[in-house]
């Protein structure tokens, strides 16, 4: 295995509110020159696992162009600029997408892609989930939500269904830590409450 790469130069390619492309000239601890290496520098990201008292699982459908199709995904978003707080910026998300509120509390963080990304997503467990507002009205994210069952959010990801492969990973987290999936890899087995 080898270690960190030293770093010769380094220089933005672009920026803009919402993305920093940088490029790094890199040399490897074994001398190899990689150069350039292009990382994007975006904010941390949150995804909410939203459960009801009954632990059904909150779900979104949205366009997103960079698919050119509609997704199926956990509420989920990036930090505004300024915030610093995963489950603040969790609780606005979930309010804004979904017109919903909850316990949250945050279980852990993921990486979206070690390789080129520098940020951290972080994953937010949000217990009895109600609707207590409308969603944002947005027009660059029309958002249609709804609930299905653990057992039913757990056939999805595990079919592809769930379109962003990171947060069936959060979901398959969330379920666990709330105690509604149990994993057992002795038998290869996946089961849910229900």
């Amino acid at each position: 295995m080898g270690g960190k790469w030293r770093v010769t130069a380094s220089r933005i390619v672009h920026q803009d509110p919402w993305i920093r492309l940088r490029a790094d000239d890199c040399v490897t601890d074994e001398g190899a020159v990689v150069a350039p290496y292009y990382v994007l520098e975006y904010r941390d990201w949150v995804e909410v696992v939203a459960l009801d008292a009954q632990n059904n699982v909150l779900l979104i459908r949205q366009y997103r162009h960079g698919l050119g199709d509609v997704s199926t995904e956990l509420p989920a978003g990036g930090m505004d600029e300024g915030e610093t707080d995963p489950v603040a910026a969790a609780i606005r998300e979930l309010l804004e997408e979904a017109g919903c509120a909850g316990t949250l509390s945050l279980i852990g963080e993921t990486r979206p892609n070690a390789g080129t990304h520098t940020n951290r997503v972080h994953i937010v467990l949000a217990r009895d989930v109600v609707r207590v507002a409308e969603p944002k009205d947005d027009p660059g994210e029309r958002i249609e939500s709804f609930w299905v069952s653990p057992a039913e959010a757990l056939r999805m990801a595990l079919a592809g269904e769930l379109t962003v492969g990171m947060q069936a990973a959060s979901l398959l987290r969330g379920l666990v830590e709330a105690g509604v999936a149990a994993f057992s890899v002795d038998d290869k087995k996946v089961m849910t409450e229900a």
